[in-house]
């Protein structure tokens, strides 16, 4: 079951710079303003077998979970599955080459998901397409400067 899908085409950047960006948690902290902190388990980061814990802050509550590097290709894509007691979330970064620039994609779906998960999944949605939008529409305003 899809949660989020973004699409942005035509991202005056080229991948490395995407990627420079994606591969630094402190960006990503700057970006995503509710992510807390990011403690890895492994001594890889970005690379397929990396684990780490995120924990999130969201309206006065914190949130942690658990994540894995699933595939990793330099500068083209990303994907890490998050479980949670109800499901696993897996989300997949990608960035192609187009025109001198570059087009980006983030994809998250719920896999594993008991009932209440997807139900609950289901109403977030457009909360979590609100507050990612923002976030990712702000990466790509940090990449392009």
């Amino acid at each position: 079951m899809e949660i989020y899908n973004y699409q942005k085409w035509d991202v005056s950047a080229t991948p490395e710079e995407v990627f420079e960006f994606i591969n630094d948690d402190r960006k990503l902290q700057e970006v995503f303003g509710i992510i807390d902190r990011i403690e890895y388990s492994t001594n890889e980061k970005r690379e397929e077998g990396a684990k780490f814990l995120t924990t999130l802050s969201v309206k006065g509550k914190t949130y942690r979970f658990r994540s894995e590097v699933v595939e990793y290709a330099d500068d083209r894509k990303i994907a890490v599955r998050s479980r949670f007691r109800q499901a696993d979330v897996i989300t997949h970064f990608t960035v192609v080459p187009n025109n001198g620039g570059v087009d980006i994609s983030v994809r998250s779906e719920l896999r594993n998901a008991k009932t209440r998960a997807k139900v609950l999944a289901g109403a977030m949605k457009p909360v979590i397409g609100l507050i990612m939008n923002r976030s990712m529409d702000k990466l790509v305003d940090h990449i392009e400067k």
